[in-house]
């Protein structure tokens, strides 16, 4: 028998489940439930992992054939496929979560006669908001908040037990720990009036009244949100559906109540709402239309993308065994050693014609005595490399002393003869310049000659 799966991802938990063949005595349809913690991991991931062990565990019952997942908002809709993709998983359906929880309360019949109603899922991350159109399926008008979670409530039970042993604590691992206790006795008061936790970072000891107390201010925040939605919806909304972990709290059914004046329906497993509605809207892809792969993916005509980069939701996969795990790619083919052997032989026989080349320019190789010029092209074979042309000499012989006769017209020119130059005195010297005055403008004087000083002759006596 074919057997379906639907997933939920929230960011404290993956939440999974399988619909019962045989209806229960209500005559409602049953579902099997399965949790699996994603406080340490990536929620998708985590997500993605969790479905490829069920779909290759199988049951006397069959595989399952078809998986639907719920995911919240575009981004979500990204790090599922990418996370799908990671574990080679193609046979999937994502659906909203609004609509899978439409869907599920449409089988369970409790919705009554409502038309239009809101939807209110709180959960470990925010607060999300839906007004609903059960005759379309249309989501009219959606908001969502992380001013108020699931998370928030752990923290306030946090900062209240550790004030009041008077305990803090540095360490972040530590403090995880303990509020991850706090989440537990959050969760065991829904159904108790107290609740004591020992532990190694202290026992955490609170009364239903006390938490009703530290929270009281955060859910009178959410029920003004939702009475600002309800009044900006197009339809006027029946009911008031509420779902999500954070719905299994008393206070919030009775302040949302009073508040907002409209029924209040809080369906059984209220955490596992999604999920279930995934699980009624899951058809094998091969039936589902056709989603659009993520921005940025090639996706190839012959089958489903490539592992490496986000998947496509419409290649089929076979999950009658275990699935496709991801494997590492093949390295690419490194170069044949005989590829570089051909270039060495290449750039080898590229000296040696060069070589040659020379040499017969210069005249050498065998005493020649004709003019020879290096040929225009030379090809030199790859298959084969030249290990010592003809007209080179080898490396361990003397050049030759044979005297070659001058063919070319510069050889045939008569000798020029060199004469000694005859001496040329060097020219006088410039006349120097006339003489400045300093502190003056710079005022050419003309030069003045003196006469010769007068010859005085003694008279002879």
């Amino acid at each position: 028998m074919t057997e379906v799966l639907g997933v939920s991802v929230g960011a404290s938990a993956v939440r999974m489940a399988r619909p019962d063949a045989r209806p229960q005595n209500s005559g409602r349809l049953g579902f099997h439930h399965d949790t699996v913690d994603a406080y340490w991991d990536r929620a998708e991931e985590l997500a993605a992992e969790s479905i490829g062990v069920v779909l290759s565990q199988s049951s006397d019952a069959g595989s399952v054939q078809a998986t639907g997942v719920a995911y919240r908002d575009q981004q979500q809709f990204g790090e599922i496929q990418q996370a799908m993709a990671s574990q080679r998983l193609y046979n999937y359906r994502l659906v909203p979560e609004a609509r899978a929880a439409l869907q599920y309360l449409e089988a369970s019949g409790e919705l009554g006669h409502f038309g239009t109603i809101g939807l209110y899922d709180l959960g470990s991350s925010g607060l999300t908001i839906s007004v609903i159109d059960r005759g379309t399926g249309q989501v009219l008008l959606a908001e969502r908040t992380i001013d108020i979670s699931g998370d928030d409530f752990d923290r306030l039970i946090s900062d209240n037990q550790l004030a009041k042993q008077g305990v803090d604590i540095a360490d972040n691992q530590e403090l995880s720990q303990f509020t991850a206790r706090c989440r537990v006795a959050k969760e065991q008061l829904s159904t108790s009036g107290a609740v004591c936790l020992p532990g190694d970072g202290g026992v955490i000891l609170i009364s239903r009244e006390a938490f009703e107390s530290l929270v009281t201010v955060p859910i009178e925040y959410s029920a003004r949100l939702v009475r600002d939605v309800i009044g900006r919806s197009p339809k006027h909304v029946d009911a008031l559906v509420l779902i999500g972990g954070g719905a299994r709290i008393p206070l919030v059914e009775s302040i949302l109540g009073a508040w907002i004046g409209l029924p209040i329906i809080t369906p059984a497993d209220p955490e596992s709402v999604a999920a279930r509605g995934a699980a009624l809207l899951a058809t094998p892809v091969a039936d589902a239309p056709r989603q659009p792969p993520p921005p940025g993916v090639r996706q190839s005509s012959s089958g489903p993308a490539s592992p490496s980069g986000p998947a496509s939701l419409s290649g089929p996969a076979s999950l009658s065994g275990a699935p496709d795990w991801l494997t590492p790619e093949p390295a690419a083919d490194k170069p044949a050693d005989s590829t570089r052997k051909v270039r060495g032989a290449v750039l080898v026989a590229g000296g040696l014609v060069a070589v040659a080349a020379l040499s017969l320019s210069l005249g050498y190789g065998g005493g020649s005595t004709q003019p020879t010029s290096a040929p225009a092209e030379t090809t030199v074979p790859i298959t084969a490399v030249p290990t010592t042309p003809r007209s080179t000499v080898p490396p361990t012989s003397a050049p030759p002393t044979t005297t070659v006769p001058p063919t070319t017209e510069a050889a045939q020119a008569p000798a020029r003869t060199y004469s000694e130059p005859e001496y040329v005195p060097p020219p006088a010297p410039a006349p120097a310049p006339p003489p400045l005055i300093p502190g003056l403008p710079q005022i050419q004087l003309p030069q003045i000659q003196l006469p010769p000083p007068p010859v005085f002759q003694l008279p002879r006596f």
